[in-house]
């Protein structure tokens, strides 16, 4: 085999190799990832992209502390009292996700801020749409903890969407917490039941 011909296997492998990779980092800082929560992978076979799984069964699920959030009017009086939040495989691990706090009512707007609570697990990124959880490497995880506290004034009901990435073809969108319901004297609103 000549060298040429070593050379261009190597490169294709090489090539390759990060394709199916995808996104190791995390998810990008694009309308597709962050509104969408969509991932975009593509196939390194077919170069098309990648489809989501159909159906209502999800290997995964999100689970929170409490079913409520206290409402708070000044960002360190928010700081006080975080729900812990976790993504879990329910039998299966999982490389990727990206999850954000949003409105049952629908809309975009990720609400509050999130705080990773395992070393090198994910990472926050700043999208159009609001503070945003990501992985930080596309290791096999069963589970990641991170905490989630809501904005000032915040007085919406809210729950965690992700998108998970098993592996590179299998992509599991709309995996949703309970919904979150705030509790407590807000200055703007008044008194929550």
């Amino acid at each position: 085999m000549s060298r040429f011909c070593v050379y261009l296997v190597v490169f294709c492998a090489m090539c390759c190799r990060f394709s199916v990779l995808s996104y190791p980092q995390g998810a990008p800082v694009r309308t597709e990832s962050c509104v969408n929560l969509q991932p975009v992978h593509t196939d390194p076979l077919s170069n098309q992209p990648v489809q989501n799984q159909k159906g209502t069964t999800k290997p995964y699920r999100i689970l929170v502390s409490q079913q409520q959030y206290q409402t708070c009017t000044t960002t360190q009086q928010c700081g006080l009292q975080p729900l812990q939040v976790s993504i879990q495989g329910q039998g299966g691990l999982f490389r990727g996700f990206i999850v954000q706090a949003r409105t049952p009512s629908g809309g975009s707007r990720s609400w509050g801020q999130f705080f990773p609570l395992q070393t090198g697990d994910s990472k926050v990124i700043q999208c159009q749409n609001g503070l945003t959880l990501t992985h930080t490497a596309n290791n096999d995880k069963n589970i990641v903890r991170f905490a989630w506290i809501p904005e000032p004034g915040m007085r919406d009901q809210v729950q965690f969407v992700a998108t998970v990435v098993q592996n590179l073809r299998t992509i599991y969108p709309g995996v949703y917490s309970a919904q979150l319901r705030p509790v407590g004297v807000s200055a703007i609103q008044g008194v929550y039941i």
